[in-house]
């Protein structure tokens, strides 16, 4: 793909403070920018329309529009409702703020995925990445029932839909850094170094 991707639109879920980090991870500095601000770049490579699901005014700084959370403190599960609910496209791409190896490529093979499935997410190494994928539209009025009933684990929730899972574990667009989130200090530290060796 050399064009970008206008069909679908793109959302960046950034929740807010970390328990684990004390502060919102996404605006973390990692490298010479923040956290978030990398997965803004490689999703801008990739898609005509991005937007950031957040209630902090702050992820202003990066000229796209920020979404608040129409239900508060559920986690990822929320983010993915009011992605839905927000979006005029008939699939979005949803991703957590706080991947920084994520690549234009590999953001590329999920969505050429995702053509006849309700959800498409990659598998590496047995382990499901639903902040790496694609929802359609459709899923919304079950997604915001799921939701009423407090099911807001995302594994059981996907389990309701006709999701396509892709095993990426040896495909050459994909190695366990694209799919490193940062939870707390230490992975904070990992990435850095994992950064200073692919680059």
């Amino acid at each position: 793909m050399n064009k970008k991707i206008n069909h679908i639109e793109a959302y960046i879920l950034a929740g807010g403070k970390s328990s684990r980090m004390g502060t919102d991870k996404g605006l973390l500095p990692f490298r010479e920018k923040v956290l978030a601000e990398w997965v803004v770049e490689k999703l801008q490579q990739a898609f005509e329309k991005v937007t950031i699901i957040s209630n902090n005014k702050e992820y202003k700084i990066f000229n796209i529009d920020v979404v608040e959370d129409i239900i508060k403190e559920i986690g990822p599960a929320g983010g993915i409702f009011t992605a839905l609910q927000h979006s005029k496209a008939n699939k979005i791409f949803v991703v957590s703020c706080d991947m920084p190896f994520i690549t234009k490529q590999s953001i590329e093979f999920i969505v050429e995925k995702s053509i006849n499935s309700e959800i498409t997410i990659p598998v590496f190494e047995n382990k499901i990445q639903p902040l790496f994928g694609v929802y359609a539209k459709q899923c919304f009025k079950q997604w915001q029932q799921l939701v009423e009933q407090k099911m807001i684990k995302l594994q059981e929730m996907i389990t309701h839909f006709n999701v396509l899972k892709i095993d990426v574990t040896n495909h050459e667009l994909f190695n366990k850094n694209v799919f490193m989130n940062v939870n707390d200090k230490n992975d904070l530290a990992k990435a850095l170094q994992n950064f200073n060796h692919e680059n």
